[in-house]
C-alpha cells in the first residue's frame, strides 16, 4: 500500500523543504528542459544530414568511375601462357588473336662481383669492413649514359659505405648518374645497376690508382689481388627487349613493358624457341555490370531520399530529458526516440532540389551528341516505370547488351561526354554535397571546429543552457534562503509562544 504521509524535514514548520524546492526547480526547469529538447533535435537532424551526405558521396563515387571511357572498355585481353606475359586490354584495342615470342627482356647496365671480396685475413669481408688500411686513399671514376663522377674512397670508408657513394654519385654540374648500388653481406659482393633499361644504358669503371677499386668491385679477390691487376677498366651494356609480335620484330623496347594494338604487355620471360598467343575478345559483360550497378545504386540512393524528405514529424514525440527518460524502460525508451526521430528531414529544400535534379540528369537528352546516336537512357532501355512518380529506373537488360554489343563507343559517350550522364550526375552531386556541408558540416566534423549554420545554432543553445544553469542555480539558492528565513521564523513564533504560555502558567 503507497504511502502518502509527506515526510516531515522542516525544523520548524515539519514541511518536506527538500521535496518542495525540488517540485518548484521543475518548473523552473522547463525553459532549459526545451532547450535540451530543441539542440536535441537539430543535433539527430545534423546526423541525418550527415548521413545523407555519406550516401551522396558513395554514389558519386559511382558516377565518378562511369566518367572515364575506362569504364566502357569492350574488350578483354588473355594469355596462352600467363608465366612469359601478362596482357590487359585498353579502350582502343583490336579484337583478335596475336602470335608472341619474346627473344630477350630488356635489362639494366649490371655490374656484378666476380667472387668474394676477401680481406687481409683470407676471409670474407662484411659490409662493415673497411675498405683500406689507416692512412690509405684511393679514387676511381663512374661513367654512365649521363656523365662521369669521381669517387674518392678514404681510409673511413667501409663496403657499405662505398656502395651508398656510388649510388649517390653525381656529375660535376650536379646530375645524378642513376645508379642503384648495394654491398650484400651474404656473397660479399656488389651489385651496381642502372635505373634505367635498354641498351643505351651503360656503367664503366676505370680506376686512376695503382688500389684498382675498380678491378676489386668488378672480379673480387682480395685488394691486393686487385692492385696486380693490369687492366683498370671494367664495363657493363644494358639490353633493349626484342619481340616478334603479330609476325613483326620489335627490337627497340626499352622497358618490359609496351602497348601494341590497344593491347598492354607486361613481358615476364624469354624464350625464342616458346610462341605465344595473345587474345583479344568481346567484354560487354563488363560495361553491363558497371552500367546495371550504377542504376541500381541510383535507385537505391532515390527510394532512400523520398522517404527522408515524406516522412513527417510527429509533434507527440520530442525528445526524451534525463528525467524523463529514467522514468522510462529501456525499450520503452527506445521505441520513444524512435518515434521522436521521424521526419528529421521532412521536405527538406536541399533533398527536394537534388532529388528533382538528379531525375532530369538521368532522363534528359544529352546535348551534343549528333543526331541518329544514343542520347537518352531510354534508347539503351534504361526508363521509368509507365505512370511511375518516384523516378526510379527500370533496364531491359536484353535491349541494354544489344547496345552495348552493337554501339559500345555511343554507349560510352552517354555517359562520358561533356554534358553526359555520369559527368552532370557527378557535378549535380557535388553541388548537393556542398550545400549540405554548409547545413550540417561535413562527417565526422569536430563540434569546436564545425562552422555550418546547424553547427551555430547548436552552439548557440549549449550557451543559453549554461547561462540556464547559472540562473536556476541561483534560483534553486533563493528558495533555500527563503525556506530558511520561514523556518526562523516559525522558530520564534514557536518559543515566543511557549514563553507567553509559561508566563500564563
Amino acid at each position: 500500500m503507497a504511502n502518502n504521509t509527506m515526510r516531515i524535514t522542516g525544523f520548524a514548520s515539519g514541511l518536506d523543504t527538500d521535496q518542495i524546492i525540488k517540485d518548484l526547480m521543475n518548473v523552473e526547469r522547463a525553459p532549459l528542459d526545451k532547450l535540451f529538447q530543441k539542440k536535441e533535435w537539430l543535433q539527430w537532424q545534423q546526423d541525418a544530414y550527415r548521413d545523407v551526405n555519406l550516401e551522396l558521396s558513395t554514389f558519386q563515387a559511382k558516377a565518378d568511375k562511369l566518367r572515364f571511357s575506362t569504364a566502357f572498355n569492350g574488350y578483354k585481353a588473355t594469355s596462352t601462357n600467363t608465366s612469359f606475359v601478362s596482357v590487359s586490354s585498353k579502350s582502343n584495342a583490336v579484337q583478335g588473336s596475336y602470335d608472341l615470342t619474346i627473344n630477350k627482356l630488356a635489362e639494366t647496365a649490371r655490374v656484378k662481383t666476380d667472387k668474394s671480396i676477401l680481406g687481409v685475413d683470407g676471409s670474407a669481408v662484411k659490409s662493415t669492413n673497411k675498405v683500406l688500411t689507416s692512412g690509405e686513399t684511393a679514387a676511381f671514376e663512374v661513367k654512365t649514359s649521363v656523365g662521369t663522377a669521381t669517387i674518392t674512397v678514404t681510409d673511413q670508408d667501409t663496403y657499405a659505405t662505398l656502395a651508398s657513394k656510388i649510388g649517390a654519385a653525381t656529375t660535376s654540374d650536379g646530375k645524378s648518374l642513376g645508379l642503384r648500388a648495394s654491398f650484400d653481406e651474404v656473397t660479399s659482393s656488389f651489385v651496381i645497376s642502372t635505373k634505367e633499361m635498354g641498351e643505351n644504358q651503360s656503367i664503366t669503371l676505370t680506376s686512376s690508382d695503382s688500389k684498382n677499386i675498380a678491378a676489386l668491385i668488378n672480379k673480387g679477390g682480395s685488394l691486393a689481388d686487385a692492385s696486380s691487376v693490369v687492366t683498370n677498366t671494367y664495363s657493363a651494356q644494358g639490353q633493349n627487349a626484342e619481340i616478334i609480335f603479330d609476325g613483326t620484330t620489335i627490337s627497340n623496347l626499352t622497358s618490359n613493358k609496351a602497348t601494341i594494338y590497344g593491347i598492354e604487355l607486361t613481358l615476364l620471360k624469354a624464350d625464342p624457341n616458346m610462341a605465344t598467343t595473345v587474345n583479344v575478345e568481346s567484354d560487354t559483360e563488363s560495361i553491363f555490370n558497371n552500367i546495371k550497378d550504377y542504376i541500381d545504386s541510383y535507385n537505391s540512393l532515390i527510394d532512400s531520399l523520398t522517404t527522408k524528405v515524406k516522412t513527417t514529424r510527429d509533434r507527440d514525440y520530442s525528445p526524451l530529458t534525463d528525467t524523463q527518460r529514467e522514468e522510462l524502460s529501456e525499450k520503452e525508451a527506445e521505441k520513444w526516440d524512435e518515434k521522436a526521430k521521424q521526419g528529421l528531414l521532412y521536405n527538406d529544400e536541399i533533398i527536394r532540389t537534388a532529388l528533382t535534379n538528379l531525375r532530369g540528369d538521368m532522363g534528359n537528352i544529352v546535348s551534343g551528341i549528333p543526331s541518329g546516336q544514343i542520347k537518352m537512357l531510354s534508347q539503351l532501355g534504361i526508363s521509368t516505370k509507365y505512370m511511375a512518380t518516384d523516378g526510379k529506373l527500370e533496364i531491359d537488360e536484353d535491349k541494354l547488351k544489344a547496345a552495348i554489343a552493337n554501339n559500345p563507343d555511343e554507349v560510352a559517350k552517354l555517359f562520358t561526354a561533356e554534358d553526359g550522364i555520369a559527368t552532370r550526375v557527378y557535378d549535380e552531386l557535388s553541388k548537393t554535397v556542398d550545400k549540405l556541408n554548409k547545413k550540417a558540416g561535413r562527417p565526422n566534423t569536430a563540434a569546436n571546429i564545425d562552422s555550418s549554420s546547424l553547427g551555430s545554432s547548436i552552439n548557440d543553445i549549449t550557451k543559453q543552457m549554461a547561462d540556464w544553469e547559472d540562473k536556476l542555480e541561483t534560483i534553486e539558492d533563493r528558495y533555500y534562503k527563503q525556506f530558511t528565513a520561514m523556518e526562523k521564523a516559525i522558530s520564534d513564533m514557536n518559543s515566543q509562544s511557549s514563553s507567553i504560555t509559561s508566563m500564563l502558567g
